[in-house]
């Protein structure tokens, strides 16, 4: 206990190739108690996770996911549902992938968003109408209510966080998931998701779209799906941040009109274009990265980094890791919380989107009209 940290103490069953484990805390001089873990984690090409039974029991069977379970058994369907998966980013994507995970009979969400349900989103945000607009629903407790309605588990708990994940208390509840789904477009979130893939040890399942809608004409689009983790590409090697990027939006340039006008005109963080089929198409690609991770079907758990090509129908496969000198692909892997790469911090953006909500729901009549809505939507 030289270093003042809890120790933590590993276990492996060599009848079932599972862990244990428990942590050690100081409560006195020379006495430390033990905690049991809930579950032990190891991250990877394959995503294996060990549950405590008794800390977190299997869920009873039900006939909600009778042709779930028939695709991969109960026992995948055991571990599956108990993985705590986090959503970071509520949109277009991330709301199609809450409901697929809710779906599937997965337990427990945690979600992550801290904007506005606008008119504008309505031709892309699944479950949102023009009453959600109306109400100035965050999109996070879209999210949570849409999981709610869908989901297949007896026992089912969506959290709802209306944080970005760059802020210190976004980022301490993302750390506490088993898996995240990076559902974002701006690089600072991107850059701390990938710092939680390789520091934490927590698979990030991202992708993202590009439409050239040059002219007023579709010319083409593109999508990608991928899993940041040990042992792949990163998010920052796969092109998917500029750590130059990282900066300019910390210190609020990305909002800036002026600074994103004097961005080339196909410049990646203009280009906003963005159709409902092709916000699907990402979804489904991202929940086939996660399916394969998870399940390893026919023993293949990892094929490489997808992009999908709309115009010739094809798909592209990169199965390399990090470039040489990756920060990520090293010696970062060990330093968890003594990184010192400063990622979390204040969110101008995100901080006036919730003082907005608070000022407009503050008052009573739309109060009254948001629990109405929240008890028809409740009873129904």
């Amino acid at each position: 206990m030289i270093t003042g940290r809890p120790l933590v103490g590993l276990t492996f069953a060599g009848t079932d190739a599972g862990f244990g484990a428990r942590i050690w805390q100081q409560q006195a001089p020379r006495r430390y108690t033990p905690t049991e873990a809930e579950s032990v984690r190891v991250a990877g090409g394959h995503l294996t996770i060990t549950f405590n039974d008794r800390l977190l029991p299997v869920p009873a069977a039900t006939n909600r996911q009778l042709r779930t379970v028939s695709a991969w058994g109960q026992t995948t369907q055991d571990d599956l549902a108990r993985l705590h998966v986090g959503v970071v980013g509520c949109g277009s994507v991330g709301m199609l992938v809450v409901e697929a995970l809710a779906r599937t009979g997965i337990q427990r969400l945690s979600l992550f968003d801290f904007d506005t349900v606008e008119e504008v989103n309505l031709d892309r945000l699944h479950g949102a109408t023009i009453r959600d607009v109306r109400l100035y629903r965050a999109k996070a407790h879209l999210a949570a209510r849409t999981a709610r309605r869908a989901a297949t588990a007896t026992h089912f708990r969506g959290t709802p966080y209306e944080l970005s994940v760059v802020e210190p208390a976004g980022f301490a509840a993302a750390a506490d998931c088993d898996v995240i789904f990076s559902c974002v477009d701006r690089p600072w979130p991107r850059a701390v998701l990938n710092l939680l893939a390789y520091a934490h040890l927590i698979p990030v399942v991202d992708g993202g779209i590009a439409v050239d809608a040059r002219g007023g004409r579709l010319r083409g689009a593109e999508w990608r799906a991928h899993i940041a983790a040990p042992g792949r590409a990163c998010l920052e090697c796969l092109g998917q941040y500029d750590p130059a990027h990282v900066q300019a939006e910390r210190d609020g340039s990305l909002d800036d009109p002026v600074y994103i006008t004097g961005l080339p005109a196909d410049h990646p963080l203009r280009r906003k274009e963005n159709v409902f089929v092709f916000s699907a198409s990402a979804a489904a690609a991202q929940l086939h990265q996660f399916v394969t991770m998870t399940t390893a079907p026919g023993g293949i758990a990892d094929t490489g980094a997808h992009l999908y090509h709309l115009t010739t129908g094809t798909i592209d496969r990169r199965e390399d890791g990090c470039k040489a000198g990756c920060l990520y692909d090293g010696p970062l892997r060990t330093l968890g919380d003594d990184t010192p790469i400063p990622v979390t911090g204040p969110h101008l953006t995100a901080e006036q989107a919730r003082a907005a909500r608070v000022l407009t729901a503050g008052r009573w009549p739309l109060r009254a009209r948001r629990a109405v809505d929240d008890l028809l939507h409740h009873l129904g």
